[in-house]
């Protein structure tokens, strides 16, 4: 049934796209492209826009003013495929299959890249990470798929393949001078640079710590210490925070790059824009300290979000709460173009005047790889820990360890006092309703298939356990 709605989906617009070639440049929504910017590991409260003090970010800042910034904008799963698959297809991991990092994206499922090809757009990707690589299969749909990775020394000597946001920024920007701007162009930009290991290049490596540079911090002992006295109690954890603080801001500064270029080249202003980040980061505040996919914290699935309408004016901020998977339909909404009955995400407005939304259920699960908790399940990440948002209240189940954590993030934004511990009795009635809720949305997991990246798999296991992928807490 999934495959025969994509099918439909790409047969009804076939005639468009040579429509769209005879006619030459369409606008969609005002636009005649669409340009898409994903932060890899990236934390919203690292960016002056969302209220840091510390974190210098100038460039983000500004196109923040040009922009709507979304304020409450969560992850459906703390790892960089899963996630960006849900980002491309509208839809929750337990639906379109992918559980983590090595899986590959069935075809059946109808990503963002196919449906604007359809439509006459030049579709073309830089991604910086090997875990976006295109064996992985989010390469479908593009026409171009640009995946030059470098080879980095990660932790312990380990090789990692993913290239430097200045690198990504230098092809973009080739890319377009080179080939021209075509009639109508999808650009999808994929930025890596805050995953660890943490070594942001000079001056960035001792914005916040002038001895940062002198060695590289070692995250494994850095997260012992933290698993002893939670919070940022060692020297070492906090140089770690610091180096992920100047990973932060030379992300901004070559995101900036690749904004004035888009706008020197007529781009930017004829575009909507999306910046977007696929998960955050534990920074010793809970366990999986310094790196994500363990837990459904807000530290892990809280993400960033601007939208640039065409020609800027924006310059507001929404507290609609949102989920990464409506930013498929809504874009698909802002041009004009129907969204996918399949798509699970909802499309929401950009303008303040019709802001009023219900207090709407957002769902996000664990996905980090762990063998011993996944082994014969139908979906893998099934027993790992998952959580529903709705309104101030979060319930956070996590079915291998049979615990439950219910936070009321008004009051207590960084998720420090369960109030299941010595539950009132308005905190059990909350629970339950929200258990409910959950039990309702794990019920609905129907996954498409998903399979390990067949052939290479040993090639695939030692090129994501250089990138830190591998292996439970």
């Amino acid at each position: 049934m999934q495959g025969a709605l994509r099918t439909a989906a790409i047969l009804g617009a076939a005639g468009l796209l040579a429509a769209a070639c005879a006619e030459g440049p369409r606008r969609f929504g005002g636009a005649r492209h669409v340009v898409m910017i994903s932060l890899d590991t990236t934390r919203p409260d690292h960016f002056g826009f969302y209220g840091s003090q510390r974190v210098r970010t100038p460039r983000l800042d500004r196109l923040a003013e040009e922009s709507v910034v979304l304020d409450d904008l969560l992850t459906v799963a703390p790892t960089t495929l899963a996630s960006h698959a849900s980002l491309m297809t509208g839809r929750h991991p337990h639906s379109h299959g992918v559980p983590r990092n090595g899986f590959v994206l069935d075809p059946a499922n109808l990503t963002l890249a196919e449906i604007l090809h359809s439509h006459g757009f030049r579709t073309v990707a830089f991604v910086a990470s090997f875990a976006l690589a295109r064996r992985f299969g989010l390469d479908q749909g593009f026409d171009v798929y640009d995946q030059r990775f470098e080879q980095r020394s990660g932790e312990g000597g380990a090789d990692q393949d993913q290239r430097r946001a200045e690198a990504v920024t230098d092809a973009v920007l080739g890319f377009l001078d080179r080939e021209g701007v075509p009639r109508n162009l999808f650009l999808f930009v994929h930025y890596f640079d805050p995953h660890a290991p943490y070594a942001p290049p000079p001056p960035f490596d001792r914005m916040y710590d002038p001895a940062g540079a002198d060695q590289p911090v070692n995250l494994r002992a850095a997260a012992a210490m933290c698993r002893e006295r939670p919070g940022l109690p060692s020297a070492l954890a906090r140089r770690a925070a610091n180096l992920y603080a100047g990973e932060i801001s030379y992300l901004d500064a070559q995101v900036g790059r690749l904004i004035d270029g888009l706008r020197s080249r007529g781009v930017l202003d004829d575009a909507y824009l999306v910046v977007t980040s696929d998960h955050g980061e534990n920074l010793c505040e809970h366990p999986g300290y310094f790196d994500h996919g363990l837990t459904v914290y807000q530290t892990s699935i809280r993400a960033v979000g601007l939208v640039r309408p065409p020609g800027g004016g924006g310059g507001t901020r929404t507290s609609r709460p949102l989920s990464t998977i409506d930013i498929m339909p809504a874009l698909l909404t802002w041009l004009g173009l129907p969204v996918p009955e399949a798509v699970e995400g909802e499309p929401f407005p950009l303008r303040a005047a019709e802001e009023a939304a219900p207090a709407r259920l957002r769902y996000a699960e664990a996905s980090k790889p762990w063998e011993e908790v996944e082994g014969g399940l139908r979906w893998r990440n099934a027993r790992k820990s998952r959580c529903v948002v709705q309104g101030r209240y979060k319930l956070i189940v996590t079915p291998y360890l049979g615990t439950e954590e219910l936070y009321d993030l008004d009051a207590d934004p960084s998720e420090q006092h369960n109030l299941l511990e010595e539950p009132t009795p308005a905190a059990r009635e909350i629970a339950e309703s929200l258990r409910a809720r959950l039990a309702e949305w794990d019920a609905s997991a129907d996954p498409l298939p998903s399979r390990f990246e067949p052939g290479r798999r040993e090639d695939t296991l030692r090129r994501l356990r250089g990138l830190g992928y591998l292996g439970g807490p």
